[in-house]
């Protein structure tokens, strides 16, 4: 996973801060891959009334 700890807690923070803490938070995309390079940040939030 192509994330900092410090960038992981940063949008979990910041996803139940404005969602609640019941929400599922899933990454997807190239940032999972460790041997790809750029790429934005794809988020999947679920449990969202």
């Amino acid at each position: 996973m192509r994330l900092t700890d410090q960038e992981r807690r940063t949008i979990v923070e910041a996803v139940t801060a404005e969602f609640g803490p019941t929400v599922t938070l899933r990454l997807f995309g190239s940032r999972l891959d460790d041997a790809q390079r750029g790429g934005d940040i794809d988020l999947f939030i679920d449990g969202v009334s």
